[in-house]
């Protein structure tokens, strides 16, 4: 086998593995897209025999037309009027239905035709677009937590919790704890007195891969979260960094609309007088919580330095009452 060949199989291969993967992971988000996309979000699924790339924009049947018309002037296209079919190559038919804007890529080389054409393909509608899996993956990429679940960090910490370094234990098991909470459309509680940009970009970035679930957050932080930087500074610093990550393609990750949404989901408190630190997940049936002596910040986690954590499961009440009264973020409730 060619080293081409061998390239491309490669390919094939993680684009398969990694459509398979949401598809069966994320079956929700695949089926309805995002809610309200503004530059357009397209879905992809596997059905085995054919990829389907949906979008929930109304007008994104009228906008494959143009774009595919533009990708492949010199190809003819039957139209029958509920379905619009081009072959743009060997073993490869694209079916749109003119109903509900979805597209199948089918034949024999469907796969290698996706891999090799849809960023050109997109690119020629001069607008920006986004392949979920593409956002997913990158946003994954960005944290350094590409394939990497809670469950099996928390399977090298006790019960009773342990002394761990903060760049090689302790960040990661907070951002792989924050993804599975805001998957599962949690309230999440955020506290610590020290919150710098890049921190509250990882949280923020969680949110919009998990922004179908619905999840919402309660940061409790100081008035100055970085040193002497107020938070409000913060997140400014933290909207820059956000809009600086790019695709492959040199394409913003996330776009204005998405970030924007995701930061109206954070309910922010400033207090000045606590010192504690943890993250916390409540539904109506249990709560968890990850308690550590790190702060949420680039000396902390992103140094070698040893600093206490432990993680409990524990009901939603005991939650409720050890967590988020003390520190007003929940009415006591009477006994």
């Amino acid at each position: 086998m060619s080293r081409r060949s061998r390239s491309r199989s490669s390919s094939l291969s993680s684009l398969h593995s990694t459509v398979s993967s949401i598809n069966n992971g994320r079956s929700t988000v695949m089926a309805k897209i995002w809610s309200k996309p503004q530059p357009y979000e397209i879905g992809v699924s596997d059905k085995g025999e054919y990829l389907k790339l949906t979008c929930a924009k109304a007008s994104i049947a009228a906008w494959w037309m143009g774009t595919l018309k533009a990708s492949f002037p010199q190809d003819s296209c039957a139209d029958d009027g509920r379905y619009m079919k081009m072959r743009p190559a060997n073993g490869v038919i694209l079916k749109l239905d003119k109903n509900d804007g979805s597209l199948k890529i089918k034949g024999p080389s469907h796969y290698e035709w996706f891999i090799d054409n849809i960023e050109d393909v997109l690119g020629a509608s001069g607008e920006q677009v986004t392949i979920l899996a593409d956002l997913f993956n990158g946003i994954d990429k960005q944290l350094g937590m590409d394939g990497i679940k809670a469950i099996a960090l928390l399977e090298h910490l006790p019960k009773s919790g342990a002394i761990q370094n903060g760049v090689g234990s302790i960040y990661m098991l907070w951002k792989t704890l924050l993804d599975k909470w805001f998957a599962l459309g949690s309230q999440v509680t955020v506290v610590t007195p020290q919150l710098d940009a890049e921190r509250l970009m990882d949280i923020v970035l969680l949110l919009v891969k998990n922004d179908r679930e619905g999840s919402t957050v309660q940061l409790l932080t100081h008035e100055k979260c970085d040193s002497d930087a107020t938070y409000k500074h913060t997140k400014t610093v933290s909207k820059e960094l956000i809009k600086k990550i790019r695709t492959s393609h040199r394409r913003r990750l996330i776009s204005d609309e998405k970030m924007d949404c995701a930061f109206k989901q954070i309910s922010v408190k400033l207090v000045p007088h606590f010192n504690c630190r943890y993250i916390g997940m409540c539904t109506e049936q249990r709560g968890e919580v990850m308690i550590t002596s790190a702060s949420f910040n680039k000396r902390h986690f992103l140094n070698d330095l040893k600093d206490t954590v432990a993680y409990f499961r524990l009901t939603a009440v005991e939650y409720r009452s050890q967590y988020l009264e003390p520190l007003g973020l929940e009415k006591k409730t009477s006994v």
